[in-house]
């Protein structure tokens, strides 16, 4: 089935990577009896609403093989491991509070065998707040409920002044980006691009910033 799906939308699979999101699919709903990680329980749901609403992100935005990836509020690795089970070289970050859904995350780390893959079990405020991170991404990935306006003060200070921020959005956003604008601007960071998934039961648009 998760072959089938990712082909009808233009996903070649290797029967690796097949295998990696069998094994991410039979674990998610495994743990999901125990701790609340999707309220999405079907396997072609999950297939399409959490894997390849994960991966599509890359129809539209250029994702380099050596790029530092961070994924903030990760869950249950949305869109993050997805995404590095297509591009394995790619060097992921994982951020995520809930201490349950970090233990999920550094399980399916070891058993999906991914390297260059850390999980950190902070809020992203805390995270800033650390050197190593600060300025050190390429690319910042949302794909959560927060709005953009309450989360440039902890998303724009991970970027590289040449990185980009692509936050997952489900619904019109236009409120939203007219809500951020004038804070974006205030931290000298613009909304560059928003395009809309042409997979229209995906329902999904992504919003683009970066910084001037």
């Amino acid at each position: 089935m998760i072959n089938q799906v990712f082909a009808q939308h233009g996903f070649s699979l290797t029967n690796s990577q097949a295998n990696l999101f069998t094994t991410y699919l039979e674990n998610l709903k495994l743990w999901n009896n125990k701790i609340n990680l999707t309220s999405i329980r079907d396997d072609h749901e999950i297939i399409m609403k959490h894997f390849l609403d994960s991966v599509s992100v890359l129809n539209y935005f250029v994702v380099k093989e050596d790029d530092l990836v961070v994924d903030v509020g990760s869950g249950a690795g949305f869109p993050g491991i997805p995404i590095k089970i297509l591009i394995p070289n790619l060097n992921l970050t994982l951020v995520e509070s809930i201490s349950k859904k970090a233990s999920f995350l550094k399980f399916l780390k070891t058993r999906l065998k991914l390297k260059d893959t850390k999980i950190i079990n902070l809020r992203a405020e805390e995270i800033i707040k650390l050197n190593q991170h600060q300025q050190n991404y390429d690319l910042v990935l949302t794909r959560y409920i927060a709005s953009i306006e309450d989360s440039i003060d902890y998303c724009l200070p991970l970027l590289k002044p040449s990185g980009n921020w692509v936050a997952f959005k489900s619904k019109d956003v236009k409120d939203e980006i007219c809500s951020a604008t004038k804070k974006l601007k205030s931290v000298n960071a613009k909304i560059q691009s928003v395009i809309k998934n042409d997979t229209l039961s995906l329902n999904r648009m992504y919003v683009m910033i970066k910084q001037n």
